[in-house]
């Protein structure tokens, strides 16, 4: 049922997926399998926030996208939990303000403990745990950025929580871009192969699913989009909210993950060129709901 249009939401994430070396990493199938898996879902935790050693603040990349997926697992009658940490905090609160979404924001500014993931876990009983853009251990117990900086000695390390989640049978998700990212451990073989310095950045934590995507914040869009046809409405948000959370953190002091600037762009990629892919994103879902609507319902079966 709409398989062809999760093959469009796919094909609009390969989108820039070449310049990051992973064009030939994307797994088939991964992105309506998560749908369909959050859909059953009740209480989610999303994590994010990625720290650009240089400027010492969270990026662009990420943020969005986790209120994005927020926001249609609240239109859903999900629970949602964030948790980033202190680079990256107020910029988040700022987009779920502009969103609409009240899920609480968890701040860890230190490596997360066996104790304290255990305890989370506990309290708040996830059914899924999400991580989007947020830097992954690799093997070597650190942290690195996609140019192989050592984030180690900045950056809370998160994986912990993961690996409790995965031991409780928790569903585990990974959306990110460049292979140094919580999840990426499934796919280590192809960033070892096609990224740089991808034997020593490669997160080595392996999600039950991974959403490979060009920006991650797509990623992240894509998923609502996939989450918006398995429930037959558009659980995306509009283009001025899209346009006023990137505003929002710039202005709370978020830098482009590549350039390094407080700039209006995601990776490298100007505002344009990520708002032609939000509108991709929702315009394959608005094309779906609409055909669906005007199809007959035995020819559904």
């Amino acid at each position: 049922m709409h398989q062809n249009h999760f093959e469009e939401l796919e094909k609009i994430l390969k989108d820039n997926l070449g310049n990051r070396g992973l064009k030939e990493a994307f797994l088939e199938g991964e992105l309506k399998s998560a749908a369909e898996s959050l859909l059953d879902g009740d209480t989610v935790f999303i994590v994010t926030g990625f720290v650009i050693k240089d400027a010492v603040v969270g990026e662009t990349d990420g943020p969005i996208g986790a209120v994005s997926l927020a926001g249609a697992l609240e239109q859903l009658g999900k629970n949602v939990l964030f948790i980033t940490d202190m680079y990256s905090a107020n910029m988040l609160k700022k987009c779920a303000d502009v969103r609409g979404v009240t899920g609480p924001i968890e701040v860890i500014n230190h490596d997360i403990s066996r104790w304290l993931s255990q305890n989370l876990l506990k309290i708040y009983k996830p059914s899924h745990i999400i991580a989007i853009e947020r830097p992954g251990k690799a093997m070597d117990g650190k942290c690195y950025s996609m140019r192989g900086e050592d984030l180690s000695d900045i950056v809370p390390i998160i994986d912990t929580l993961f690996e409790e989640a995965a031991e409780m049978g928790i569903t585990t998700i990974g959306i990110g871009d460049g292979g140094n990212e919580i999840g990426m451990g499934k796919i280590r073989s192809s960033v070892i192969k096609s990224v740089p310095m991808g034997e020593t950045i490669c997160a080595s934590f392996a999600s039950d699913y991974l959403i490979v995507a060009g920006v991650s914040n797509w990623g992240a869009h894509a998923l609502a989009a996939a989450l918006s046809i398995l429930a037959q409405r558009n659980l995306l948000h509009n283009i001025n909210k899209e346009l006023e959370m990137l505003r929002r953190l710039v202005e709370a002091g978020a830098v482009d993950g590549c350039t390094k600037k407080r700039t209006m762009t995601v990776d490298g990629l100007s505002l344009e060129e990520n708002l032609k892919v939000f509108l991709a994103l929702k315009d394959a879902v608005e094309e779906q709901i609409h055909q669906t609507r005007n199809v007959p319902a035995q020819a559904r079966i």
